[in-house]
């Protein structure tokens, strides 16, 4: 493995999976370079901080449409020639798309170039661009099973979803009444307007929040911890540091994207998963539902979520050794530490057939 493509973008939920991919590529192929290629969105700060070069592409999306709007938008054509030209420049032996609109077009070129492409699908309700390269592409590596048959059955690999080596190993027990709240790495506005209305009841019992936001609802949380007397400082935009954060905590209060379900699992914690209503499918409920089953989460659907029903929800637990310990236990059954490794696997393979053959 001498060269890769890694593309994805739009949200940490993307990016992070990726990431954690590279790494195990790094750790095996030290000498092997990797190229990343995405769109204009946060994507970039992630990818360069990690280390690993970075080029942006034009992509929008287009939510809920098919294959034939998707291939006539306008921005498919620059997206593909711009991609084309990467990949011929670059050599990669192997491109891997983790989703999004800004991992269509790379993939769509490897194919049409004759290099061997897969993708990595997060959610269990995969989205429209996995959908449509899943036709392509030679294999399909997934974090849930592909129980509405979305891919050809053949391509399908379930390997979980990647997740960064630190947060895996950073699962130990939090200690006393700590709860790290985050709604991805944007923020959810729903999720900090029920914090600072729970608040009061939380302040009183003891509970100690660390709180990311995103950076449009970082000032209106920090007076609203002011107010109350809890520590703004307890409060940022973003935290780099999950490790850390997860080590840390009893308890997570969360979105239920699939990178989020699985480093919750990963890190052994016991949630509380606030699903994204308006996600594609309503794939979050369906994420979030696979942990809930088996007893290491509650879920609290956003039109039932206030600060007296997460302050109630959070107090019920974290006052409760028990069951934190049996949803801690239930969360390390669901986890897939050998996520990474998994894909890695699986693309040396996609390699190693390539010049079995002689085509490389």
């Amino acid at each position: 493995m001498q060269r890769i493509v890694l593309t994805t973008g739009g949200t940490g939920g993307h990016v992070f999976p990726a990431l954690a991919v590279a790494r195990e590529i790094m750790r095996r192929h030290p000498q092997c370079e990797i190229l990343f290629l995405g769109g204009k969105g946060p994507e970039r700060e992630m990818v360069e901080r990690a280390g690993i070069s970075f080029k942006g592409l034009p992509a929008k999306g287009i939510v809920g449409t098919g294959m034939k709007k998707l291939i006539g938008s306008f921005w498919i054509a620059g997206g593909l020639s711009m991609s084309t030209l990467e990949l011929l420049k670059f050599k990669p032996d192997a491109v891997i798309g983790f989703g999004g609109y800004a991992g269509f077009c790379p993939v769509l070129a490897a194919r049409m170039l004759g290099i061997p492409c897969a993708i990595h699908e997060q959610n269990s309700v995969p989205g429209v661009t996995n959908r449509i390269l899943g036709r392509f592409v030679k294999k399909v590596f997934a974090s849930f099973e592909d129980k509405a048959g979305a891919f050809p059955s053949g391509k399908v690999e379930v390997t979980g979803n990647p997740v960064r080596s630190e947060i895996v190993d950073s699962g130990k027990t939090g200690t006393g009444k700590k709860v790290l709240v985050f709604g991805g790495s944007q923020g959810a506005a729903a999720l900090n307007k029920a914090v600072i209305d729970a608040l009061p009841a939380l302040r009183q019992a003891g509970v100690e929040l660390r709180h990311q936001t995103g950076n449009n609802d970082l000032n209106m949380v920090r007076e609203a911890y002011t107010a109350t007397g809890c520590n703004p400082e307890s409060v940022q935009p973003f935290i780099h540091d999950m490790a850390t954060a997860y080590s840390e905590a009893a308890l997570v209060v969360c979105r239920a994207g699939a990178s989020t379900v699985f480093e919750v699992a990963a890190a052994g914690k016991p949630a509380i998963f606030i699903p994204f209503p308006y996600a594609t499918h309503d794939h979050q409920t369906s994420n979030a539902e696979r942990l809930a089953n088996l007893g290491a989460a509650r879920i609290i659907p956003q039109e039932e979520l206030n600060g007296e029903s997460l302050a109630e929800t959070i107090l019920d637990l974290v006052g409760n050794r028990d069951a934190l310990g049996r949803m801690r236990e239930a969360a390390r059954q669901f986890a897939r530490p050998d996520a990474s490794a998994s894909v890695v696997d699986g693309m040396e393979e996609l390699i190693s057939n390539k010049t079995v053959r002689g085509l490389a």
